[in-house]
């Protein structure tokens, strides 16, 4: 079983520390499937880190990091990978706020921050290939890779719905207490959920497809253990 948790966690760390961003996307994925193949539970992660102290599975909310909350895409990349990683997020006073166990809203953010690096890397080699930078303006070159990340949040998210058609990982990626605490809380007013104009169709269909187009390093690493 540690074998397994060291595979996932140096998955993760591929996001900062491996320059192949095909690489590094795929663990996004791959740390979810093999959590669910192997069935590897909060607790065994808590034994291989040396925690001393017990699982704490009570279901708490904590805000998100002010850059999700001023950048529209990162605040959208977190959304989607808390939706996908046992936890949910609601707004209150124009803040991002995340629900759910202490352990996998951490692990929520920790997978949010290695995405977010995947996107910035995988943007960079897309926006070296495709533009002369002499001629791009600094106001330009933020719009493509705000729709870059746009199309790679598109894509990841496809993905994730794709891995859920497994009745399995659908299972072991909800937890019905945060189900529970959403359906509780009393909300007050509205958000407005304002619609993304995406202007450069180009830009935003290249990041879907490297959001989608995820290599299946769990298998490689199955073989591995």
């Amino acid at each position: 079983m540690n074998q397994i948790l060291e595979k996932i966690s140096k998955t993760l760390q591929l996001g900062t520390n491996n320059n192949n961003e095909n690489e590094a996307q795929s663990a996004i994925l791959a740390a979810q499937r093999l959590m669910a193949k192997y069935q590897i539970t909060q607790e065994d992660v808590d034994t291989f880190l040396n925690e001393n102290e017990s699982k704490d599975t009570e279901v708490i909310t904590e805000k998100a990091e002010n850059e999700m909350n001023n950048d529209k895409w990162k605040r959208r990349l977190m959304i989607v990978i808390a939706k996908n990683f046992r936890c949910d997020v609601y707004y209150q006073n124009k803040k991002l706020i995340v629900v759910g166990a202490k352990e996998d809203i951490q692990i929520s953010k920790r997978v949010y921050l290695y995405a977010k690096q995947a996107i910035l890397n995988s943007f960079k080699i897309f926006f070296k290939e495709n533009y002369n930078v002499e001629y791009i303006t600094p106001s330009n070159r933020n719009k493509y890779k705000r729709e870059y990340a746009f199309g790679f949040i598109k894509g990841l998210s496809e993905k994730f719905e794709e891995q859920k058609s497994n009745s399995e990982l659908s299972l072991v990626i909800i937890n019905q207490d945060v189900i529970n605490f959403m359906k509780n809380i009393q909300f007050t007013g509205f958000h407005r959920n304002r619609t993304t104009y995406i202007t450069d169709s180009y830009c935003f269909e290249e990041g879907k497809k490297k959001g989608r187009n995820l290599a299946d390093i769990d298998t490689r690493m199955e073989g591995e253990i």
